[in-house]
C-alpha cells in the first residue's frame, strides 16, 4: 500500500503561493478578497534496502519516522511527497539504541517524480543510490526495465535477457554493468524471460524461466543484490530484487536449494533403537521414493555439521526414523509433512523420548542466517526433556554468579517459564561476551560462562538433557548451531 506523507517542507513556497492567491483574489471594485485553492504538485519516493549486512532501518523525513524496520532485500513501495525539499535519514535499529547511518540533506522532490533511494554497499561504507524510473511508458503487454547492480562484492557482469530456450553461446550481451551503475533497459514483451549474468563468459546467475505477465504495464526496478545464505552462495552470488510501485519479489538462481541440517537431541533414542539411528527423507521433489538422508546418527550428533546445511530441493517432507540399518521399513517415528522452501535454511531438532512421555518428535525451525555487522543473533531451542520449564538469563560476562542467578538476585530472565519444545524468535544482543544460565528447579542446570558473540555472528542454542537411561542426571548442556 502507498503511505502518504505529510512532513513539513523545507521551502517557503506554500506561503508564497498563499499570498499570491490573497492578491489574485482583490477586487478593484471592492475590498473582498476571494479565497484561491492553489494545489501543490507531488513526486514519489521509495526505498530499498541493499546492504547486505546492514540491520534492519527506519526511514526519517524531516526528523520524523516514515518508513519503519525496513529490512534487507525488502521496498518501501512509493510514497507521495509534495514538491519540495527535504532532510532525509536512514538510521540502523541496533541494540541499545538506533544510529543514524545515512543522511541526505535538502534532498529535492519535483512534480511527477518516480525516485528509488536504495542503500547499498556494507554496513561500514553504506551510501545511497539514487535511481530513477524507466523513461520508456510500457503498453498493456510490456513491462519497463530499470536494472540496478547493488551487489558490492560482485564484479561488473554482461547481462543477457532473452527468452526461456536462448542458447547465449555466442550470442552478444544485452548489457554489462558494474557495482553502483544503473541501466534503463526500456520496455520489453511481459512475457515469459530468462536473466542470466555472466563473468568472462561463466554464467554466475541464471533466473531460469521468469513469468512477467503479471507485471504487464508496469514501470518494475531490479536491483541485483548480494546473496544472504549458505544455499542461496551455493548457487549464486546474486539474487534479484524486482520492485513494482508497492511491493517487491525475489528472484533466486534456478538452482538454489533449501537447506536443512539435523540435531539429535533425544536422550533415549539410543537405547531404545540399540545404538544410533538413520533418518529417512521422502519428498515428491526426491520422485517419492524416500532417500536415506542421515546414516548411524547418534545422541548429540549434528548432519551435515554445526555451520553448514545439506542442500535438497525444495518441497514438502516427510521424515521417518528408523534403528541403524532396519531401512525405511523399520521406522518407528514417522513426521508430519515439513515444508522446506528453496533459498532458506532449516534446523531441525529431533527431541523428546521414545520409551516415555514427552514423547519424541521433530522440532523444525527456520534459520535468518544472514550477518549483520551490527549485532550477534542468538535464538534458544529447549530441546532438554528432564528439565520441564526452565528460566533462562543471558546477561554479561561476570555480571552475576551462579548464586546470585539461583537466588534472583540477577533480575528478571530472558525466558521465564520455557517450556520443553519451545522455540524462540531471534533476539539481537550487542556484540561481546555473555554467560548464559539454564535454571530448573530453582537450580543453574546449564551454565556457560564467557561466550562470546561477535558482531555478524547468528547461533541457534539447543538445550539438551542426559543421556539416558545411563546419563548422569546433573549432566546438562547444550548444542550450539552457527551461521
Amino acid at each position: 500500500m502507498k503511505q502518504q506523507f505529510t512532513f513539513p517542507k523545507k521551502l517557503l513556497a506554500t506561503a508564497v503561493i498563499a499570498s499570491m492567491a490573497v492578491l489574485s483574489g482583490c477586487n478593484d471594485d471592492d475590498d473582498d478578497v476571494t479565497d484561491v485553492e492553489v494545489e501543490l504538485g507531488s513526486g514519489s519516493i521509495r526505498v530499498i534496502h541493499a546492504s547486505p549486512d546492514a540491520p534492519a532501518v527506519n526511514v526519517l523525513v524531516d526528523g520524523e519516522a516514515a518508513i519503519s524496520e525496513l529490512d534487507y532485500a525488502e521496498s518501501s513501495g512509493f510514497a507521495s511527497l509534495s514538491v519540495g525539499f527535504y532532510d532525509l535519514a536512514v538510521e540502523g535499529i541496533i541494540p541499545g539504541g538506533n544510529a543514524e547511518v545515512i543522511t541526505v540533506d535538502e534532498f529535492a522532490i519535483a512534480e511527477d517524480d518516480m525516485t528509488t533511494v536504495i542503500a547499498v554497499g556494507a554496513v561500514a561504507d553504506i551510501e545511497p543510490l539514487v535511481v530513477g524510473s524507466s523513461e520508456t511508458m510500457p503498453e498493456d503487454g510490456q513491462v519497463s526495465l530499470m536494472v540496478t547492480h547493488a551487489a558490492p562484492l560482485a564484479p561488473a557482469v554482461d547481462i543477457f535477457l532473452t527468452a526461456p530456450t536462448d542458447d547465449i553461446t555466442n550470442m552478444s550481451p544485452n548489457f554489462n554493468f558494474e557495482f553502483k551503475e544503473s541501466v534503463d533497459v526500456g520496455a520489453v514483451a511481459a512475457g515469459e524471460v530468462r536473466i542470466r549474468a555472466a563473468v568472462n563468459g561463466t554464467v554466475v546467475f541464471d533466473s531460469g524461466t521468469v513469468d512477467l505477465s503479471g507485471f504487464a504495464g508496469q514501470k518494475l526496478q531490479v536491483t541485483a543484490i548480494a546473496a544472504e545464505n549458505q544455499v542461496e552462495s551455493d548457487a549464486s552470488p546474486v539474487k534479484l530484487l524486482v520492485a513494482n510501485d508497492t511491493d517487491a519479489v525475489e528472484i533466486r538462481d534456478a538452482a538454489t536449494t533449501a537447506g536443512a541440517r539435523v540435531v539429535h537431541a533425544s536422550p533415549d533414542a539410543a537405547s531404545a533403537a540399540g545404538g544410533p539411528v538413520e533418518v529417512w527423507a521422502t519428498s515428491a521433489a526426491l520422485g517419492d521414493m524416500p532417500a536415506e538422508l542421515i546414516a548411524s546418527f547418534d545422541y548429540t550428533d549434528i548432519f551435515p555439521v554445526a555451520g553448514n546445511y545439506a542442500g535438497v530441493p525444495g518441497g514438502d517432507y516427510v521424515f521417518d526414523v528408523s534403528p541403524d540399518g532396519a531401512g525405511v521399513g523399520g521406522s518407528v517415528f514417522t513426521s508430519g509433512s515439513v515444508t522446506l522452501e528453496a533459498g532458506m535454511e532449516y534446523s531441525v531438532v529431533a527431541t523428546g523420548r521414545v520409551t516415555s512421555s514427552p514423547a519424541f518428535t521433530l522440532l523444525p525451525t527456520g534459520d535468518a542466517n544472514r550477518a549483520i555487522a551490527t549485532q550477534a543473533s542468538v535464538k534458544v531451542v529447549h530441546g532438554a526433556p528432564a528439565a520441564g520449564d526452565v528460566d533462562v538469563y543471558v546477561t554479561a560476562a561476570g555480571e552475576y554468579s551462579v548464586v546470585q542467578v539461583e537466588s534472583q538476585a540477577a533480575g528478571d530472565p530472558l525466558l521465564d517459564e520455557f517450556a520443553f519444545g519451545s522455540i524462540t524468535d531471534y533476539v539481537a544482543v550487542a556484540p561481546g561476551a555473555y554467560d548464559i544460565r539454564v535454571v530448573a528447579g530453582g537450580m543453574v542446570a546449564i551454565n556457560l560462562e564467557g561466550v562470546q558473540l561477535d558482531g555478524g555472528s547468528v547461533s541457534t542454542v539447543i538445550a539438551r538433557g542426559p543421556a539416558e537411561p545411563a546419563g548422569t542426571p546433573t549432566d546438562f548442556g547444550v548444542i550450539v548451531l552457527s551461521n
